[in-house]
């Protein structure tokens, strides 16, 4: 099916005003002057990329509001009755910073605040995306998008109740992958070390290239657990399609009546989907999900694979010394079922 021909694609206000297909991925170069972003594409199965200048802009309800501003700068005007009459260009991200700190002395608003007469964007790959009318996925169907999902289990010793990667005691026991191509992979702690098993599961990141990275519970523990451990052992987590590290910030989101505080991890070209965020979503509405556990909700979707192995979480740490074949075939399900947990939720 050609899925730019149907009719909801002509709607402009939804997807773009551009009709570029198979943007899995764009991100910004915030000290490049011009600013510049950077685009990534899916074509018959490998990805590339190609660079493109852009301006930085804000809105505005006058032109008066940029009086005695010194810096270079150019507008728009749009079309339409609403507040917000103006789109002012920057050249780059610098010199928006100082419009900004201009706006708010002359208007004693910042810009998050609601009586403030001029609107931005603060994230910069929004913004490229709705000055270039880009769309990301457009003309791709959901298999098209090449999804790995990751989890890990973890060893702690007998005295301990819960895991801690800050421990000298603790260690990364299975990291199993699997793709949305079929591809699976499990990286034991018996055939590794576990600086090799991190370096391992980096190496296939970059060779299969995904384009999401998906996991269960994945902010909190998973992405956490690897970040801290890898800090420990010495190891660079160059997970970027640029080679940089994986990066985090405290974030918060706010789901009905629950506020969950998390670390928000980021991949340069990349994007990150939690299950168990995304459970928590639909939930809002549904609220049939006996728990936000991966189990439960594979169990309520009907998503769990034939003959699945169950583990009771205590026994985790000693099955590593017992069974660690078992072990491995646990940790396998689990990214088995939270890729199809993600195909439906995602």
């Amino acid at each position: 099916m050609d899925f730019m021909n149907l009719p909801f694609y002509s709607n402009k206000t939804l997807f773009g005003h551009d009709n570029t297909t198979n943007v899995v991925a764009a991100e910004v170069n915030e000290g490049a002057s011009p600013a510049e972003a950077v685009i990534f594409f899916r074509r018959n199965g490998k990805v590339d990329s190609e660079k493109r200048e852009f301006h930085p802009f804000v809105l505005v309800t006058s032109l008066r509001l940029l009086g005695g501003f010194e810096k270079e700068w150019t507008h728009r005007e749009l079309s339409g009755g609403n507040d917000y009459k103006y789109c002012v260009f920057c050249k780059d991200f610098s010199i928006l910073k100082s419009l900004l700190a201009h706006l708010k002395k002359v208007t004693g608003s910042g810009y998050g605040s609601p009586k403030a007469p001029y609107l931005y964007f603060s994230d910069p790959v929004n913004q490229f995306l709705l000055s270039s009318g880009m769309t990301l996925f457009k003309g791709m169907k959901f298999d098209d998008v090449l999804r790995m999902q990751i989890d890990i289990e973890t060893y702690c010793a007998p005295e301990y109740e819960f895991p801690n990667p800050d421990r000298d005691s603790d260690r990364i026991t299975v990291i199993s992958m699997s793709d949305s191509s079929g591809w699976e992979r499990v990286i034991l702690g018996t055939d590794y070390d576990e600086a090799q098993m991190i370096r391992e599961m980096l190496r296939e990141i970059k060779e299969r290239d995904p384009d999401v990275i998906e996991g269960h519970n994945f902010h909190k523990f998973d992405l956490y657990y690897i970040e801290r451990r890898a800090k420990k052992l010495k190891i660079k987590l160059s997970l970027g399609r640029d080679g940089s590290l994986l990066k985090s910030h405290n974030s918060r989101m706010n789901i009905a009546e629950r506020t969950i505080v998390y670390p928000k991890y980021e991949i340069y070209g990349r994007h990150i989907i939690d299950t168990w965020l995304l459970a928590q979503l639909y939930d809002v509405s549904a609220r049939e999900l006996e728990s936000y556990s991966l189990k439960d909700i594979a169990r309520h979707f009907r998503v769990s694979p034939p003959g699945r192995t169950y583990v009771d979480h205590i026994d985790i740490p000693k099955l590593f010394l017992t069974d660690p074949e078992k072990l491995a075939k646990y940790s396998l399900d689990d990214v088995r079922e939270t890729a199809a947990i993600s195909k439906i939720l995602a």
